[in-house]
């Protein structure tokens, strides 16, 4: 047996050696999941062959960009050898126990003591070794992979031939991957070996080292300006997610979905405008300009400021800190509307002066399982849809009627932080925005977000833009405001004087102002 391994040798370029390993360590890894795979391109019983093989295609093209990268002479061998053990422990756990492989299951797997590990092995796992790890291992031990001269320089040419077909499949086939992404609720990311262990293990350094590292750099920063006039004013912003202004009867929807709303009549609609498809995105346009996040400037020049969240503001509130909702009012599900209860807290607490308040109603009509969203009660229009799968197991009239309910709740919440702000008796501008809006079916889009460099599509771009003061204001007339005017509007109300402001971009101004 010794001497039939050691006269199994032979010789490979690293260039064949290197396509050749990841191609089949990609092809051999996910093959045994292609029927899943197939079931999140499967679009109204029909497979999106050309979506399904582009997904396949851009996610190996990525591992392909990531093993030249970091394989040279003294590191390819232990490279592959690494990833065929990690691809046997990430094949098999996903066959066995449905697992995805995202930032969470890398923590807890860092954190897995002895016992745990023990528990979680069995012998079901060795036809996996030996097919994934022991012949893989062979072969490389006695594999001489030849180097070229300037390999390196040769590599990136490869490189960016990967890099060419990645973008350019991820602009062909947007739509189909888009919607397979967010019809399995990113399973799909978390389930291609070995790209989903390696996209993982980066969010695990990022979240654990790079993000605070960013975030404490976030709290030192310098803030240059002053506040020319102290005045007695709060200033509410309430972000939304994925509202489109579309669906509100305030702008003239069919359905009465702002039942509430409607009978305010101070509430000024507006023209909002979203620029960008994602709320990682989206929210910095709101509330970051030049790198300087606005609730940085409010905070740092003594304006009593907090950030209430339902989900999260992504750091974007780094100073003072996002405080997110908790020991919420139907028992362990969190909804919009218990950041209220936060706000309340803060107007009991207002005495004197400028203050500035945060609501991320980060709930709002995200789907794909709209009807989540919302608690049973604002369940007004039916039938409605209870898949995420709403391509496939939902019609048209469902997915409206559920969509609609995470507008009557909007309304609902929106109407109730207005309440709250009225029955305090104090000065206050409040704003209502969402991030973006979503596509519901038209065109063929679903959801939202479009490929870097294309327009969003009127309706997820149309976003709601609410506003009510219990102070004299006007209102600069135009035809649409975009989200970065939200910024320097603020400011000017907060009577803030700054390099950062842009007075142009201010579309209120208190009728005391001169």
């Amino acid at each position: 047996m010794k001497k039939i391994i050691n006269n199994f040798s032979f010789k490979i370029g690293y260039f064949s050696f290197s396509i050749g390993f990841t191609a089949w360590m990609f092809i051999a890894s996910n093959l045994i999941n292609l029927k899943k795979f197939s079931i999140w391109f499967n679009f109204k019983n029909q497979l999106d062959y050309l979506g399904l093989i582009a997904f396949f295609i851009l996610a190996y093209s990525l591992f392909l960009i990531f093993f030249l990268l970091i394989c040279h002479k003294k590191t390819i061998k232990f490279v592959a050898i690494l990833l065929s053990i990690l691809s046997t422990i990430t094949v098999y756990f996903i066959n066995k126990y449905d697992a995805s492989i995202d930032r969470t299951m890398i923590m807890n797997a860092l954190y897995t003591d002895k016992s745990e590990v023990k528990s979680l092995l069995s012998f079901q796992m060795l036809p996996f070794v030996i097919f994934y790890s022991l012949i893989p291992l062979l072969i490389i031990l006695r594999t001489t992979i030849i180097f070229p001269k300037k390999y390196f320089l040769k590599s990136l040419k490869i490189i960016f031939i990967a890099l060419a077909v990645s973008i350019s499949l991820g602009f062909l086939k947007y739509n189909s991957i888009h919607l397979a992404t967010n019809l399995s609720r990113k399973k799909i990311i978390y389930s291609i070996v070995p790209t989903n262990y390696i996209r993982s293990s980066f969010s695990v350094v990022n979240h654990t080292l790079i993000k605070p590292y960013f975030s404490n750099k976030a709290k030192n920063i310098i803030v240059e300006g002053s506040i020319s006039k102290v005045e007695d004013l709060i200033v509410v912003l309430a972000i939304g997610e994925t509202s489109r202004q579309k669906n509100f009867s305030l702008y003239g929807y069919d359905k009465n979905t702002n039942p509430l709303l409607s009978q305010d009549k101070k509430i000024i609609a507006l023209n909002g405008k979203a620029r960008i498809g994602s709320t990682l995105y989206a929210l910095p346009e709101i509330l970051v300009k030049n790198d300087i996040p606005l609730t940085a400037i409010t905070s740092k020049l003594g304006i009593e400021t907090s950030c209430f969240v339902n989900y999260s503001l992504y750091d974007n509130c780094a100073i003072p800190g996002e405080i997110k909702v908790e020991n919420c009012k139907h028992k362990n599900q969190c909804y919009d509307e218990d950041t209220i209860p936060h706000l309340q807290k803060s107007l009991d607490e207002y005495k004197q002066g400028f203050r500035f308040v945060v609501l991320h109603l980060g709930g709002g009509s995200h789907g794909p399982s709209y009807h989540e969203r919302y608690p049973p009660e604002f369940q007004k229009f039916t039938p409605i849809c209870r898949d995420a799968d709403v391509i496939n197991k939902c019609t048209p009239q469902e997915l409206y009627n559920t969509f609609d309910n995470t507008i009557l709740y909007v309304d609902y919440v929106v109407e109730n932080i207005i309440k709250t702000l009225d029955k305090s008796k104090k000065n206050y501008v409040f704003f209502y925005l969402s991030d973006h809006g979503e596509s519901l079916l038209e065109d063929g889009r679903i959801f939202h977000g479009m490929p870097p460099g294309i327009d969003l599509p009127e309706e997820q771009a149309k976003i709601p833009l609410l506003i009510k003061s219990s102070i004299p204001i006007s209102i600069k007339k135009q035809h649409e405001y975009t989200q970065p005017e939200i910024y320097d509007t603020i400011l000017n109300l907060f009577n803030i004087e700054t390099p950062v402001a842009d007075r142009q971009k201010n579309f209120i101004n208190k009728k005391t102002d001169k």
